[in-house]
């Protein structure tokens, strides 16, 4: 056995070492250029001529070197290295062979990986163990040995190499981008949002997502070149495609910046049927932590614990009138604080009784309030809208939790704020000034839409027979216009609106008024409320039923003349109009019940002026039939504006419980107009007022 057939025993044992490593790598060094520095590495006079060339120079070997000689194996035993073909010979190769071999390893680790490697079907192996050829002038058969790999396994041959090195190459660069693009903190959040449920089906990406931070992980604990080897490496791990996912384009664009809200609401738009809705908002624990370090470096926790407010909780100093009966469960007294007045005796007349006088609501709590004992209040289907409870904190030491000094807050039926003509204006819809007014109102993500049929007319030449205004036709041919049009694309508020307006003079004829379920996406908090007015005139039509996806409701035919709604022709037989009694909140519409209190909302007690004013009248036997918020986000101190998302899930997560004697009744916002009828007791005279509100 010869010397460099021991050189050339230790190169096929290594290449066989590395081919049978899973994948195989090629360096970034070409093979030719390989050859060269195998040929220079030789010590002086070690490679000596034979006949007309040197003798380690041979077309085999070279075949070998160039094809075979940069093939590398990436190695995780003492962090992560290139093992060559090479590695072997230059500890064990004999005398000169081994600086050869250390030589050309050096060279190969020295660069990066170029490839991975990958043959044609039909090359089996490269190079040869032996060769033989005749010498022609002993006439002597000569056996040469050469470098060798041995049989090639079967994994690393293709029919398509070329496109299999192009596919490698792409995935390692992906790979690559998404671990040093992408940021941890980007990732943390959507493991947040999936372990929360707020991301639809987020339970089925949340492998993937977890995989790929492991990756990540491992990936920035190396430093310089070793990060590419990584990659490299893992590019055959499912985590290699991530950032082409569309989880990983959900961390993408978070990790570019992108709002939360809207990424996600991205990643819904590709991965969400029409009938989704998003389980929680899109909070993180790390939303929630920043705020609850503000929360209790204030000392704000126990003033997010709410409850419904009795009588007992409100100064006497904070309202405009208590009933006589009531006064005495007021915190602040018995007494005639705010009674002083009401010793009058003026007696009453028929027509007194029979004839209701105008006033508007700032006269009326001037000047008729001070000499009221008693007052009863026309509860009406339109007012179905003005339902409200008072809420207090459970502990009841101030904290200023809002941006008025008490912790006193309101809550509308359904859970708003507002009502909804305020919810429409603050949607950016037209309420003011408008000749004819047809809004849509409700409480759940489905994507309701409001349609208003025209009348054939004027201007309707060339018009199919189902011409009509609706979100793909948002202004009409008799000047209505549709100008809001909420949780279209995936569900977004549960207090949302729809509004059609009429600003100029209205053709006559009939308006059909029809709700549309578009996309039905749950079943909690069903129907819908809409409101007609029309010279300054408010009516309600009310459907309490779940609106099936596509399903359309008539709710109501308008038919106007000169401008007015001259004729209602009714709808659907599940629509409730205003003038039919109804049961709500322990309350019959279309009857009078009996006002315990009349006080301004808590924003406007005391010195304070805050925010839009409310008036509410508080009345016996109202209780809320719906656990309700103690608080809604525009309440809030400025200083807790950085935290509105938390705040938000923390309101719908304290709702307040019905409890017997709680405060409820109707509450009329200084931004509204609108109108009630009250009966009043003054001594022995009674007397009736039609009470208007705002202009």
């Amino acid at each position: 056995m010869t010397l460099f057939s021991t050189f050339a025993r230790h190169v096929a044992a290594s290449s066989q070492d590395i081919m049978k490593r899973g994948t195989v790598f090629v360096a970034d060094l070409d093979g030719d250029a390989l050859w060269e520095k195998y040929l220079a590495a030789y010590p002086e006079g070690t490679n000596p001529i034979f006949k007309k060339r040197t003798e380690n120079d041979c077309s085999c070997c070279k075949q070998f070197i160039r094809r075979a000689g940069c093939m590398v194996a990436i190695s995780n035993s003492h962090g992560l290295a290139l093992r060559t073909v090479w590695d072997e010979a230059a500890e064990k190769a004999p005398e000169h062979y081994r600086v050869v071999a250390a030589a050309l390893r050096d060279a190969v680790q020295a660069v990066g990986i170029r490839d991975i490697f990958r043959v044609g079907r039909n090359e089996p192996q490269f190079g040869a163990q032996v060769t033989r050829s005749l010498n022609k002038e002993t006439q002597k058969a000569e056996t040469w040995e050469h470098f060798h790999t041995g049989e090639i396994p079967m994994n690393l041959r293709s029919s398509l190499p070329d496109t299999d090195r192009g596919n490698y190459r792409t995935t390692v660069q992906v790979f690559e981008r998404g671990l040093i693009e992408f940021t941890p903190d980007a990732i943390s959040t959507v493991l947040s949002l999936i372990e929360s449920n707020a991301l639809y089906r987020g339970e089925e990406h949340k492998r993937a997502v977890v995989e790929f931070q492991k990756m990540q992980r491992s990936f920035l604990a190396q430093t310089g070149t070793d990060r590419s080897l990584f990659a490299w490496d893992n590019a055959g791990h499912p985590a290699a495609r991530f950032r082409n996912t569309v989880i990983g384009t959900l961390v993408k664009d978070l990790s570019e910046g992108q709002e939360m809200e809207q990424a996600v609401r991205s990643f819904e738009t590709k991965v969400a049927p029409q009938n989704y809705k998003r389980t929680t908002a899109l909070i993180t624990p790390g939303m929630v932590k920043k705020a609850m370090e503000t929360i209790e470096s204030l000392g704000l926790e126990p003033a997010l614990e709410r409850r419904f407010a009795v009588m007992s909780d409100v100064s006497v100093n904070d309202v405009k009138w208590v009933d006589g009966a009531a006064r005495s469960l007021m915190k602040g007294g018995i007494g005639d604080v705010l009674m002083k007045h009401a010793a009058s005796t003026t007696q009453s007349t028929t027509k007194d009784q029979e004839r209701a006088e105008t006033i508007s609501l700032d006269d009326f709590m001037a000047r008729i309030l001070p000499e009221t004992q008693g007052m009863e209040l026309f509860f009406t289907g339109k007012h179905l809208g003005n339902l409200m409870a008072l809420t207090a904190p459970v502990h009841p030491e101030p904290k200023q939790l809002f941006r008025w000094p008490n912790d006193f807050a309101w809550s509308y039926g359904g859970n708003v704020a507002d009502s909804i003509k305020e919810r429409v204006k603050k949607a950016g819809g037209k309420v003011d000034g408008a000749l004819l007014r047809v809004s849509l109102s409700w409480f759940n993500y489905d994507d309701l839409d409001l349609h208003v049929h025209e009348p054939r007319g004027r201007g309707t030449q060339g018009l199919g027979p189902d011409s009509h205004i609706h979100f793909r036709n948002k202004r009409g041919w008799t000047g209505g216009t549709l100008d809001v049009d909420m949780n279209a694309g995936g569900g977004q508020t549960r207090e949302a609106v729809e509004n059609v307006v009429w600003s100029a003079k209205i053709p006559d004829g009939a308006y059909r008024v029809v709700v549309n379920n578009f996309a039905q996406r749950e079943t909690s908090n069903p129907g819908f409320v809409i409101e007609v007015e029309s010279e300054g005139k408010l009516t309600h039509y009310s459907y309490n039923k779940q609106v099936r996806d596509k399903q359309d409701i008539t709710v109501v035919t308008l038919h106007l003349k000169n401008g007015v709604i001259e004729r209602v022709e009714a709808g659907d037989p599940g629509i409730t109009s205003a003038n039919i009694s109804q049961e709500k909140w322990g309350l019959s519409t279309e009857r009078y019940v009996k006002v315990n209190m009349v006080t301004l909302s808590p924003n406007y007690w005391g010195e304070s002026a805050v925010g839009n004013k409310h008036t509410f009248f508080v009345l016996e036997g109202a209780k809320s039939d719906e656990d309700m918020r103690g608080f809604y986000n525009e309440f809030l101190h400025p200083r807790l504006e950085p935290h509105r998302k938390v705040f938000e899930v923390i309101g719908d997560k304290t709702k307040c419980r019905p409890t017997d004697g709680h405060l409820a009744g109707l509450g009329f916002s200084s931004t509204k107009p609108d109108e009630l009828r009250v009966r009043v007791q003054q001594g022995k005279k009674q007397r009736i007022f039609n009470i208007y509100i705002g202009v």
